[in-house]
């Protein structure tokens, strides 16, 4: 079994699709462990993120790879090309729109938890993400579109991306929680020999 952190981010409450996602990965066996809703303030968003030089570094290489794969020039559209200072615009972008109303912190547990929510959201371009993928049904957003805007792309799900990622996660936003699991007809039928 696994676990993974998801978050609903402020878009995702505004638009009312909280009911919907909950009801995309309980329909696919996912277990919800736990949940809150909460306003965080900046320092509280940037703890989430690791916020290294390294990190900073791929945001900016995987906005690179947004821009190329659209076929827009960065430097026009950004006025740089260096992968540290669109990894900057990035993170700070990122704090500022966490802001923009209350999120939803939630566990979710299953075997291949992490992936599974990962392909069921989607790319985390909107615009990229694959057919039938929550990303690609409720959003168009991408890099090039939220850059004219001086925003960063609205990616309404945060959705861990590795075992070590959801470890850090859950410790972080439940610090205390001791998480109950429960048993459900979909359990009886895939899980019990």
């Amino acid at each position: 079994m696994e676990r993974t952190l998801i978050i609903l981010k402020p878009d995702a409450v505004k638009r009312a699709l909280v009911g919907t996602v909950i009801e995309t990965f309980e329909n696919v066996g996912l277990k919800l462990l736990a949940g809150k809703m909460l306003r965080p303030e900046a320092d509280v968003i940037k703890k989430h993120y690791p916020g290294t030089p390294e990190w900073i570094k791929e945001m900016g290489n995987k906005t690179l790879a947004s821009f190329k794969e659209s076929g827009v020039n960065v430097r026009e559209k950004m006025g740089t090309d260096d992968p540290v200072k669109l990894g900057q615009f990035v993170y700070d972008r990122l704090i500022k729109y966490w802001q923009e109303g209350p999120i939803i912190v939630m566990v979710w547990e299953g075997p291949g938890a992490i992936a599974i929510a990962r392909k069921l959201r989607g790319h985390t371009i909107p615009l990229l993400a694959q057919t039938g993928t929550l990303h690609a049904q409720y959003s168009y957003d991408s890099s090039t579109l939220s850059s004219g805007l001086d925003r960063v792309v609205k990616t309404f799900i945060h959705a861990s991306g590795s075992v070590e990622e959801a470890n850090r996660e859950i410790a972080y936003w439940f610090p205390k929680e001791t998480f109950k699991t429960y048993e459900r007809e979909i359990d009886k039928l895939y899980l019990v020999k």
